[in-house]
């Protein structure tokens, strides 16, 4: 599922250098994958999946990168929420118990801003969702990748009964941070 991705080399908040080329590891404990809702036009619900993996591939020429949530963390700490968002009107998670997410060709802009075409794939079906973002360093010595986007729920058919689909917004706005470690599995 991973896809192959070119990154320019430049420096600070953007993409790695030399001396970041290889596999990286997403550090579940230290990453987060949130996103935000509007909720009858007026306020935002906001939420964030607990669970998230990954490898990320980096170099100055060719790399990918997979992510995997699993769709069954999700939490926005309030119980009878989370189980409405987990059901089929939502998520589905019986049925697609994760998310994945792969990479696109990664562009770096003027600013040092990456451009990443992400593909998700969420309840069987998949989008290609733009995304930006940019690097910095972690805790310890390690690499964090922040990326924010916007995806439209429909796309991946989540639509709730009524009267629910009429007070939650379609467009769904991510925020990720992916705090990397050198290592990972083949």
């Amino acid at each position: 599922m991973a896809t192959k991705t070119t990154f320019e080399s430049r420096t600070n908040h953007s993409s790695p250098d030399a001396n970041l080329s290889g596999r990286w590891r997403v550090i579940s404990e230290r990453s987060r994958v949130g996103f935000r809702v509007k909720k009858m036009g007026l306020y935002h619900v906001k939420g964030r999946f607990r669970a998230v993996a990954g490898t990320v591939e980096l170099g100055p020429g060719e790399s990918s990168a997979e992510i995997v949530i699993d769709a069954s963390s999700v939490t926005t700490r309030m119980p009878p929420r989370d189980l409405h968002l987990r059901s089929a009107d939502f998520l589905d998670v019986k049925t697609h118990p994760v998310i994945a997410v792969s990479a696109g060709a990664v562009e770096a802009g003027p600013d040092g801003e990456l451009r990443v075409p992400a593909t998700f794939e969420i309840r069987g079906r998949r989008a290609e969702i733009e995304l930006t973002g940019h690097f910095h360093g972690g805790d310890g010595g390690d690499l964090v990748l922040h990326v924010g986007g916007q995806l439209d729920r429909h796309e991946f058919g989540i639509r709730a009964r009524q009267p629910f689909e009429m007070v939650v917004g379609r467009r769904v706005e991510l925020d990720a941070e992916l705090a990397l470690e050198p290592g990972g599995s083949e």
